[in-house]
């Protein structure tokens, strides 16, 4: 037991002696690292302690900071989507701006006077059968004033209006099935009906067996038509049908010249017509 008592005894002189001399003896690289090595060695904590210290002070300071990063990042996000929609916007009202400019500029080339009215109201079920403008009696509208629409670069005949009120009217489309129009056929001139199915193609009938009609022939108003003006572009023909035995013309499905769906302005031409004519119910040519 004395042996064991001595020795341990032994061993606390000595390291105590080796903690002095490490003290006593100057701060060298070797004795740097040596102290290093036998702190790591006897206190593991303390070296990790060092190690944090400086993490562990600035914990407050780097949470703020990190707070403050995220309120910059949502206000960041919200200015971005705030940004894209005003992009959305403006590429709206500059293709709008397209629109109506170029919609003027077809309609100083017409040979009618009338005025501009905007798409109000469509009915999903009525969709090719009639819409409201927001022009009416108040503004010089009339029952039976021409309805034209602006597809690309020329206008065409979307239909008539149909019922007037003070601020607002009804327009009966031409693709509706009470609708029709007396169309002549380009080049030649040749008259036939053209009527509305409800659907977005059109009809054509009373075409005569022996003319000669293809497919992609241009119609316009005819001047035998009384609703609406000459030389006003309908249609083509998209597909002609052969005759029945017990038919003695010809009929054929026309592509209207003016897609309703697309329509967000239309130029309505006054007729002017005779008030006879304007008093009767479901006129059509």
């Amino acid at each position: 037991m004395s042996r064991e008592k001595d020795a341990a005894n032994y061993a606390l002189v000595f390291f105590a002696v080796l903690s002095v001399l490490l003290l006593l003896f100057p701060a060298s690289k070797l004795a740097h690292t040596g102290r290093i090595a036998l702190s790591y060695s006897l206190y593991p904590s303390l070296h990790y302690g060092a190690k944090y210290e400086h993490f562990i002070r600035n914990v407050p300071a780097n949470f703020v900071a990190l707070l403050e990063t995220d309120q910059e990042n949502r206000a960041l996000k919200a200015r971005v989507k705030e940004l894209e929609i005003s992009l959305q916007n403006s590429s709206v009202m500059v293709a709008e701006n397209e629109r109506l400019s170029r919609e003027m500029r077809i309609a100083r080339t017409l040979p009618w006077a009338g005025s501009w009215a905007r798409v109000v109201n469509k009915t999903p079920s009525d969709w090719y059968g009639s819409f409201f403008i927001d022009r009416g009696s108040d503004d010089g509208i009339q029952v039976n004033d021409t309805v034209l629409g602006m597809q690309g670069e020329r206008a065409g005949l979307a239909g008539r209006v149909f019922e007037v009120y003070p601020k607002f009217s009804k327009v009966l489309l031409l693709t509706n099935a009470a609708a029709s129009a007396v169309c002549a056929i380009e080049p030649a001139g040749l008259e036939a009906l053209v009527e509305g199915k409800g659907t977005w193609l059109l009809k054509m009938n009373y075409v005569p067996e022996e003319a000669a009609l293809a497919e992609g022939a241009e119609l316009v108003t005819a001047p035998g038509g009384l609703l609406f003006p000459a030389g006003v572009p309908v249609g083509k023909v998209a597909k002609l049908y052969p005759r029945e035995s017990f038919m003695n013309f010809i009929t054929a499905d026309v592509t209207p010249a003016v897609n309703v769906n697309t329509l967000k302005e239309v130029f309505v031409v006054r007729r002017h017509l005779p008030r006879d004519l304007t008093t009767l119910k479901g006129a059509s040519e």
